[in-house]
């Protein structure tokens, strides 16, 4: 059957159950077998290839990104997706988000174990082909939605400041090892923590250097325990220092953290790399 053809209404239904399966299973730390879940699936899904179903898995991804959710690590967000997919995502969702909210908040809290810096080599990677599509600064969704949403997983995150903590000091760690690779020690005792030291409106958490010159580097990070494609907050300060130092800033995307650290930098504005939605309006009584 051709990657093409519609599917219908029972296939849409049967793959969303599986892949809600997996998800929950990677929340929470289980161990599964794509590649079994695939040969099962194929089964109940008229002989579909398996090229239509990882593509199914992309759009499923998509979808629950925008209903702000995690996804499974592995699957590709694709935003080309069939309408009714999107229809059965939903209600697969109503009947189920509470305990995918209790799976994702499991993966949330999830601390991970302690990075030694022995692999730092291995951390960086490039950045996505295409960025998330989904940036968003700050607060809850407005607009028109087909039912009410929740503090979706973005938002929940960036709540939970010992995740963020445990991120900021990583990249710290990881800026002494690169500046030390490039054989600049001679920075490494004016590479601040400057979050911890003076708070968090100044715009940026890391001040480090460039390395090649000795010219400042302003590091915002973004940490994820989900995949590289997770949305995430940032406040229309951050956004506006990137533009004001937009040749000394970067962002560093660090994700799958608790598990398997990895991070890619974006650097320059970062209205150059990612779509921002606006999300919250300050409303004052007329008087």
């Amino acid at each position: 059957m051709a990657r093409g053809d519609t599917w219908s209404r029972v296939e849409c239904e049967a793959i969303v159950a599986d892949y809600i399966d997996m998800l929950s299973r990677e929340c929470r730390g289980e161990p599964f077998i794509k590649a079994e879940h695939l040969r099962v699936l194929q089964g109940k899904l008229n002989n579909r290839s398996e090229g239509a179903i990882e593509f199914k898995h992309g759009n499923i991804s998509a979808i629950l990104l925008e209903e702000g959710h995690v996804y499974i690590r592995g699957y590709r967000p694709a935003k080309n997706y069939q309408r009714m997919l999107r229809d059965v995502v939903i209600d697969r969702l109503v009947k189920e988000e509470n305990n995918l909210i209790i799976q994702e908040n499991k993966l949330n809290q999830e601390r991970g174990m302690l990075f030694d810096g022995s692999s730092f080599e291995e951390v960086l990677v490039d950045p996505p082909e295409t960025p998330p599509r989904k940036e968003i600064v700050s607060g809850p969704a407005l607009g028109y939605t087909a039912r009410p949403r929740r503090i979706d997983y973005a938002a929940r995150e960036a709540r939970n400041r010992q995740l963020g903590e445990r991120g900021e000091k990583f990249v710290l760690e990881y800026e002494k090892f690169r500046l030390r690779h490039r054989g600049r020690d001679d920075l490494l005792s004016d590479v601040e923590w400057t979050s911890k030291e003076h708070g968090d409106g100044v715009g940026y958490d890391i001040r480090s250097f460039d390395g090649e010159t000795d010219n400042e580097l302003f590091i915002e990070v973004k940490t994820t325990n989900s995949g590289m494609y997770q949305p995430f907050l940032i406040t229309q300060n951050e956004v506006d220092f990137s533009e004001k130092q937009e040749s000394k800033y970067a962002l560093y995307r660090l994700f799958s953290f608790s598990r398997d650290p990895r991070m890619f930098s974006l650097r320059g504005c970062i209205k150059q790399h990612v779509a921002l939605a606006p999300q919250l309006y300050k409303a004052s009584v007329q008087q």
